[in-house]
Order: C-alpha cells, then sequence, then structure tokens
C-alpha cells in the first residue's frame, strides 16, 4: 500500500539556519547566532522584517549554490522512504519562482521525490491522506496531527519546547527514518 510523505527542505534535508545566518550578519555584523534563535521574530533589533525576508530569498534563489549541501543522511533518508511505499512531496515554504534552482538542487544531491510543492501555504497540501509530515515548524507539524497524520523532524533552539504536542524531534534524519517507520508499520496504525 502506497503512503504519502511530505518532506521539508529547509532544516530538514539542509541546514537552512547556518546559510540564512551568513546572509543576516551581513545586513548587521551584531545578528545573533541560530543556535539562540528560538523564535521567527529574530530580525527585531537587528534588521527590518523585509531585509529578513530578502535575505531568506536570497538562499532560496541560490539553492542550487554548491556549497549549500545536504545532511549527509539526506539522501538515504529519502531513498528509505521510497523503498517503504511512501509516495514523497517535497515541500517547501517558498516562492514559487524558486522552483528551477530547487530542482536543480535536489536533482544534483540525488535526492528522490515525486512531487515539490512551493509555496508560502504549504499547510494547504496536508489532508486525510497525508500519512507523515516531516518539518521543524512546530505550527506545521500541529497541522499535520490535526490532520491524522504522524509529524515529526529535527530538533532545533526554536522547537525544542514543542515536542509534546502531539510530534516528535530527533538529532538527525536517520532517527526520525526510525520514527517513522516503526509508528507508521503494520500493527502500529496512527488513523482512528
Amino acid at each position: 500500500m502506497v503512503k504519502r510523505a511530505i518532506v521539508d527542505i529547509d532544516n530538514t534535508l539542509w541546514q537552512f539556519s547556518d546559510a540564512l545566518y551568513t546572509e543576516l550578519s551581513g545586513l548587521n555584523r551584531n545578528f545573533p547566532p541560530p543556535a539562540t534563535w528560538t523564535n521567527w521574530d529574530i530580525w527585531e533589533g537587528f534588521c527590518s522584517k523585509e531585509d529578513f525576508y530578502r535575505a531568506i530569498n536570497k538562499v532560496h534563489a541560490n539553492q542550487d549554490n554548491e556549497n549549500y549541501l545536504p545532511y549527509p543522511e539526506a539522501q538515504r533518508f529519502l531513498s528509505s522512504l521510497k523503498d517503504n511505499n511512501y509516495q514523497i512531496t517535497i515541500a517547501s515554504h517558498r516562492s514559487p519562482d524558486h522552483r528551477k534552482p530547487t530542482e536543480r538542487w535536489l536533482e544534483r544531491h540525488d535526492l528522490i521525490y515525486d512531487d515539490l510543492h512551493l509555496s508560502h501555504r504549504k499547510t494547504e497540501i496536508y489532508d486525510r491522506f497525508t500519512d507523515v509530515v516531516v518539518d521543524d515548524i512546530p505550527q506545521f507539524l500541529e497541522k499535520a496531527v490535526a490532520c491524522g497524520a504522524k509529524a515529526t523532524g529535527l530538533i532545533f533552539p526554536w522547537n525544542e519546547n514543542y515536542g509534546n504536542n502531539g510530534f516528535r524531534f530527533y538529532s538527525n534524519l536517520d532517527e526520525v527514518l526510525r520514527y517513522i517507520l516503526n509508528s507508521c508499520a503494520p500493527g502500529h496504525s496512527h488513523r482512528f
């Protein structure tokens, strides 16, 4: 039976926060490092909201930069999902204008997927047919749980206090994969 997995890109398949920090520290050398980011209003007092979003867009527009590497286990993670009958939708909270550099990056690093969804409303594709969502943003994972999906992702300072909201965070994608395969195995159904 085919299952559906929706997998984020930023801070899920690669360390986006480090690339963003490089851009932000270019705007203000006093910008705090990612280890201190506990929410998304991190720009306050360091740059304008517009500059913050311009920095995000700059990273996304240059996604196929040869220095932007996926996590070492990202390829194995996606391949293992595929081998376990998951249809994989890569869904990123980014402008559809960045589709080409995103596709090139995924292809360059042999990151397999069935569909690519780029939107500032990516949770619109979560529905009762979604089996698992992998993301780092607690609000997106809460929406996944509300739709009946298993939800998980990598742990970061901005999400570590949300792990008891119906989803789990792990240190690496190998641990995320074990959780998905064990919790979504036959006999461990999450649908009621």
